[in-house]
């Protein structure tokens, strides 16, 4: 089995642990974060050692690594540590789970992080370091750029470009032929029908409370 070492210590790396090491032909061997991060020198029973050190007890010619985090300031830190990483001579590894339903040319970049339930049509490419939570769909001749986050149950429907490290919350959808630009954030449960500027931010309309009390239902 190949060796991993996860870079994070927190869910996002909890959850990125057990997805390796129950689907992938990856040997979890270590966690590893910043310095100024470190709590101890274990974390889910493995070594954790500090990224500044991490060549000395887990040479890159001997593991490959995985950036384990969430799409803080629009993705930039997970991008700045798969930078690092590389720049150290790691190669970062990605996971496509084996209930994803993807489609037979689709080539995974680095970093890729893609979870059960998520249906990859035909002729969609992804770029590396790009997180896709449970359950969405991404229709035929999509393009994703690189740092993206998609949350779950998002539905990006044929032929959508997506920018860098944009973020799409739970339950958003986009219409066919959309062009998003880079960093933008489209909120859940968002519906967005026409193309989207860079850096934009698109939130949904939340559901507010109504007058009347549950007592007042006449079918509850």
């Amino acid at each position: 089995m190949k060796r991993l070492i996860i870079f994070g210590a927190g869910q996002i790396a909890q959850v990125a642990h057990y997805y390796f090491t129950e689907d992938s032909d990856y040997d979890v061997v270590g966690f590893s974060v910043d310095a100024d991060y470190m709590k101890g020198d274990t974390a889910m029973g493995l070594p954790l050692v500090a990224f500044e050190e991490i060549e000395r007890r887990f040479p890159p010619d001997q593991c490959d690594v995985f950036i384990a985090m969430g799409y803080g300031k629009v993705n930039r830190l997970r991008e700045a540590k798969f930078q690092e990483a590389r720049q150290k001579g790691y190669r970062a590894a990605h996971y496509v789970s084996s209930r994803a339903f993807v489609w037979s040319g689709f080539e995974p970049k680095a970093n890729l992080f893609l979870l059960e339930h998520n249906t990859i049509q035909p002729f969609v490419s992804i770029g590396e370091n790009t997180t896709l939570w449970s359950g969405n769909h991404i229709g035929h001749h999509t393009a994703i750029g690189a740092h993206v986050f998609i949350a779950s149950h998002v539905v990006v429907s044929g032929a959508v470009t997506i920018g860098d490290n944009c973020f799409f919350g739970v339950n958003a959808t986009v219409a066919d032929n959309v062009g998003i630009g880079s960093r933008c954030v489209i909120g859940a449960g968002a519906l967005l029908l026409h193309d989207a500027a860079e850096g934009g931010v698109y939130p949904a309309t939340a559901t507010e409370r109504a007058k009347v009390t549950s007592d007042r239902l006449r079918n509850f």
